[in-house]
C-alpha cells in the first residue's frame, strides 16, 4: 500500500514529515499485503540530498516543484495551485497511484485542494472533519470540527449520515447514537439551525438522541456528535488543551502514570490526523504542529482508512441505505438530486421547497 505525504505541509517540515515517515514503515512493516510505502511529494531540491540518501527503501520522494505551501498573503495557497504538492498528491490518489494522501498543511488549503481534485460523494454537498473526543465511557465522534464554520440543517443531516458510517466501521457499533451539540435538551431552545436539524432528524431511522450539551460530551452519553465548525473547532482546541491541567492537578499518581494517561487518550500525537468525509477519496488532515511520532500515526490510519475503503461504504450507504435511514425526511433536495432518485420520491415535497 503506497501513501503520499505532503513533503512540506506543517510548522516543522519538511525534517518531521520524513522522520513520521521512517516511522510509519518501521511500524507497518508486515502489516500490509506488499507491504507499506510513503511516498514524499515536494521539491528534491528543497528536501536536500543528504536527506535523500538516509531514506529506507519503503520512502521516495515525488519531485514536485509547484509551491510548498501557504503563504502570508494567502494561507490557502497550496489549495489553489494545481501544481502543488497537495493537489498533485491527491489527483494521483484519483488516478489510483496512492491509496491515501496525508498533510499537515493548513486544513484550508487541503479541504480546498480536496474538493477540487476529488468528488463529492452522491448525496453530500457539506464534507466535513471529524475526531474521536476521549469520554468516561470510551470515546465519541465530533464532527465538523473546521472543514467550514457553519452549517445548514441539512448539512447537519449530511454529517450524521457520515458520522453513523464512520463510527460503525471505526469502532466496531452496529447503531451508533448521535446528537446535536445545544445550549439545552429542550427541542424549542437554542441555534434555529441545531433546532431545525433536530426536526429532520427526529424523521430519519438513525439513532438520534436528540439535543445534547456541553457537559455531556466528556460522559460520552452519544457517539457520534454533530455540530458547525465553528463551535467544533472551539471544542477540539480546548480538548488538545485540557492535559496541561490534568497534569498540575491530578493526585495519587506518579508523573510517569499520568504521561501516560495523556498520551492515551488527550495527546493528539496519538490521533495523527482525521479523513476528509464526503469526498471519493482518503484525505488525512494532520495538526500543523505534528511532530514525528503525529505524522507516522497520520499515516497510520490513512492506511487503515484506506484499507477498510471508507469513502466506498459511505457512498454505497447512502444509495442503498436511503429507503431505510433518510426517505421520510422532507425537503432534502441535495439528497435527491445528486443521488438521482427515482420520481417517487417527489412524494415527500422534495420538489417544492428552496435550495439547501
Amino acid at each position: 500500500m503506497e501513501i503520499a505525504l505532503d513533503l512540506f505541509g506543517g510548522d516543522h517540515a519538511p525534517l518531521t514529515n520524513v522522520e513520521g515517515a521512517k516511522i510509519a514503515v518501521a511500524e507497518a512493516s508486515g502489516s500490509y499485503p506488499g507491504g507499506l510505502t510513503v511516498v514524499l511529494v515536494g521539491s528534491r531540491k528543497k528536501l536536500g540530498n543528504k536527506m535523500v540518501s538516509g531514506l529506507p527503501d519503503e520512502i521516495s520522494v515525488l519531485d514536485i516543484n509547484g509551491k510548498d505551501g501557504s503563504t502570508a498573503d494567502d494561507p490557502h495557497a497550496a489549495g489553489n495551485d494545481p501544481n502543488s504538492p497537495i493537489r498533485t498528491a491527491l489527483r494521483l490518489h484519483k488516478e489510483g497511484k496512492f491509496a491515501a494522501v496525508v498533510s499537515a498543511g493548513t486544513t484550508g488549503s487541503q479541504l480546498i485542494a480536496s474538493l477540487h481534485e476529488l468528488e463529492r460523494i452522491p448525496g453530500i454537498t457539506r464534507p466535513a472533519i471529524g475526531s474521536f473526543i476521549p469520554t468516561i465511557t470510551g470515546k465519541s465522534y465530533l464532527l465538523d470540527i473546521g472543514a467550514s464554520l457553519t452549517a445548514s440543517p441539512y448539512h447537519f443531516v449530511q454529517f450524521a449520515a457520515m458520522g453513523h458510517v464512520y463510527t460503525k466501521e471505526m469502532l466496531g457499533i452496529e447503531e451508533p447514537s448521535i446528537g446535536i451539540l445545544n445550549v439545552a435538551h429542550e427541542g424549542n431552545v437554542g441555534d434555529k439551525n441545531a433546532i431545525l436539524a433536530r426536526q429532520l432528524l427526529k424523521e430519519t431511522n438513525f439513532n438520534f438522541k436528540g439535543f445534547v450539551e456541553g457537559n455531556d460530551i466528556p460522559k460520552g452519553v452519544v457517539d457520534v456528535i454533530i455540530t458547525n465548525g465553528f463551535i467544533g473547532n472551539i471544542i477540539l482546541k480546548f480538548a488538545e488543551g485540557f492535559p496541561a491541567v490534568l497534569k498540575q492537578r491530578l493526585s495519587g499518581l506518579s508523573s510517569i502514570e499520568i504521561d501516560k494517561l495523556m498520551q492515551e487518550n488527550f495527546d493528539y500525537e496519538s490521533f495523527g490526523g482525521e479523513p476528509l468525509l464526503g469526498v471519493k477519496g482518503v484525505s488525512v488532515i494532520c495538526h500543523g504542529a505534528s511532530t514525528p511520532r503525529a505524522i507516522a500515526t497520520g499515516i497510520l490510519k490513512a492506511a487503515e482508512i484506506a484499507r477498510l475503503k471508507f469513502h466506498e461504504k459511505l457512498e454505497d450507504f447512502l444509495l442503498t441505505k436511503f429507503d431505510s435511514y433518510l426517505s421520510q425526511v422532507k425537503y432534502l433536495r441535495s439528497f435527491k438530486r445528486s443521488l438521482r432518485l427515482p420520481d417517487r420520491f417527489r412524494i415527500f415535497g422534495l420538489d417544492n421547497k428552496p435550495e439547501d
